[in-house]
């Protein structure tokens, strides 16, 4: 992905240097074979901002970053992956790394401050929707609007997992591993929060409530 963001151009510029391929050694152990190995297949910085920069954005707004500050978050976010990513053991999918990070820049974003709260969505395609289906599109979103409201409400690890696994639809050993819990236990936080979100959008939608 080509981004237009104003921090692309001093990320994506950040190439990691990688280890010495050609170091002098004697006779290196297997463990150091493999170290080197894995470190030749790691991604450059440059690779990971063009594969996951709009993921990051996405995922940010939908963790309640507002929109006004998804750019300034995102860019935190990347810095953390620059500083990081020669730690990178691929334990886990890059992927579910980078949205482990993303996670905890948006848990100190919800603490530092309450925000006014942002569709999930993008403005232009409303736009767009609206010259051709204003009513359906007013519908759709008074849905996210609810919606949205609905997992600001949430405990901050329900909404984590209910975004992680119902709006991202990442597996719930991803979503466990990139919340840092039990399986058992994500799979309990998303009951919690499909209970809880569910009782709000029928409160919300229920006849004779006040708008």
């Amino acid at each position: 992905m080509r981004s237009t963001h104003p921090w692309a151009g001093r990320l994506s510029g950040c190439a990691l240097k990688k280890p010495n391929q050609n170091a002098c050694v004697d006779a290196p152990a297997l463990g150091d074979q493999a170290s080197h190995a894995a470190a030749a297949a790691a991604p450059s910085f440059a690779e990971v901002f063009q594969a996951q920069a709009a993921y990051v954005l996405g995922l940010l707004a939908r963790l309640g970053v507002a929109a006004a500050d998804v750019d300034d978050m995102a860019q935190e976010v990347f810095i953390v992956i620059h500083q990081k990513l020669p730690e990178f053991e691929g334990r886990s999918s890059l992927k579910t790394w980078v949205c482990g990070i993303c996670l905890r820049k948006a848990s100190d974003y919800r603490r530092r401050a309450h925000r006014r709260r942002e569709r999930l969505v993008g403005e232009s395609t409303d736009r767009a929707d609206a010259a051709q289906q204003p009513e359906a599109t007013a519908l759709r979103r008074e849905h996210v609007r609810l919606l949205q409201e609905a997992l600001a409400a949430l405990p901050e690890a329900q909404m984590q997992v209910f975004v992680l696994y119902e709006l991202e639809e990442l597996p719930m050993a991803d979503v466990a591993r990139a919340v840092g819990c039990p399986r058992f236990t994500a799979y309990t936080r998303l009951r919690a929060a499909r209970r809880a979100i569910r009782e709000q959008l029928e409160r919300a939608q229920a006849p004779g409530r006040s708008g």
